[in-house]
């Protein structure tokens, strides 16, 4: 049959599409698309598809007491209220009042729960009230998140008095066997700075008290108890650490603070890091 319809093609003088043996080209042409559209409209004039409209009809919403007229999308549409309000009032009405257990139970699933929804859909947070443990303060936080302090300057007060964490230590941390079991190093230069300590036979304590600064609190890596000096090793000085090495020899001008950059650091590991072999190079 296929061979059929090809044979007739060739003898009309039309050719089916690439792809497609039963369809003509001349669907394609302007001449037979104007014609079905002239005899598609006198058809429509004539009556002849009145079956097929369907009018939609309004509706009046079903809730007592309300009288507004809504449209459907279709005929068959089960939509008996105009708006989620009116069928929440009719349904809830319809269900009878809850008894106190009810309400109750209610209730304290929504304390349990982090999120809960008004009637009209407002996403309500619930928090809590805790206290800042740097300044004292009353806040509220997500029941859900572990805060304790009401800002990110609180935080910082508190956290950065404390000894250097591993969190904000970049460098390699850990204990080193050679120097001490007990002391937990933040990273290699202190570590070295501490094993030239000892080839020396100088007596040092590592982080030994926090200062004050008002703004924050400080702690030096070291404490040269005969020399009554401090020593604090950085890679370089940043304006947070310029301003807390500023503060400190101004509130405690009594004290020596020294400071090891990496200019004095690169010295001293020039010059004794062939005589340890526990060294540590970055």
């Amino acid at each position: 049959m296929v061979e059929q319809g090809i044979c007739n093609a060739q003898v009309g003088g039309s050719s089916p599409l690439p792809g497609s043996f039963m369809r003509y080209s001349f669907y394609d042409s302007r001449n037979y698309r104007k014609t079905q559209s002239e005899k598609m409209k006198k058809a429509w004039q004539a009556g002849r598809f009145d079956s097929l409209l369907i009018k939609i009809e309004n509706k009046t919403c079903f809730r007592p007491g309300c009288n507004n007229i809504f449209i459907p999308q279709k005929n068959s549409s089960p939509k008996k209220f105009c708006s989620r309000h009116c069928s929440a009032i009719y349904n809830n009405l319809a269900r009878g009042p809850k008894s106190i257990e009810t309400k109750l139970k209610i209730s304290e699933s929504i304390k349990r729960s982090p999120y809960h929804y008004t009637a009209r859909g407002k996403i309500i947070v619930p928090r809590l009230v805790k206290r800042c443990l740097n300044c004292d303060k009353e806040f509220l936080t997500p029941r859900w998140q572990d805060h304790k302090y009401c800002s990110v300057r609180c935080s910082i007060n508190d956290i950065g008095g404390r000894p250097t964490s591993p969190k904000a230590a970049r460098a390699k941390s850990g204990i080193r066997p050679d120097i001490d079991l007990s002391i937990y190093f933040f990273s290699r230069w202190e570590a070295n700075f501490a094993r030239i300590l000892n080839l020396l036979k100088i007596k040092w304590v590592f982080q030994p008290e926090a200062f004050d600064l008002k703004f924050q609190k400080y702690t030096p890596d070291f404490y040269l108890p005969d020399y009554g000096l401090y020593v604090e090793i950085k890679n370089f000085l940043s304006d947070y650490s310029s301003r807390r090495d500023k503060a400190f020899r101004k509130i405690y001008s009594d004290k020596k603070l020294a400071l090891i950059l990496k200019p004095e650091y690169t010295k001293l590991q020039s010059v004794f890091s062939e005589y340890i072999e526990e060294w540590e190079f970055s």
